[in-house]
């Protein structure tokens, strides 16, 4: 799961951050291993780690846009 910048509609307050949401990849895609049950190991230990890595930051980033908002739009 890596932070990904949601799409943003209103461009009237110019706001210096975005709003982050989490998104999800494959970090094995185009990987030709032998041992397919490696992937499923793999990914039980990637998507919980960077998913609390990636939301920590995503939910700090908002709390950030939203004080920000909060300032110049107001």
């Amino acid at each position: 799961m890596v932070p990904h910048s949601a799409e943003r509609s209103d461009f009237k307050c110019a706001l210096s951050t975005d709003k982050k949401t989490l998104k999800v990849i494959n970090l094995n895609d185009g990987d030709a291993n032998f041992y397919a049950w490696q992937d499923e190991i793999f990914s039980f230990i990637t998507i919980p780690s960077s998913a609390i890595i990636s939301g920590v930051y995503v939910a700090v980033n908002n709390v950030y846009y939203i004080g920000e908002k909060q300032i110049k739009c107001n």
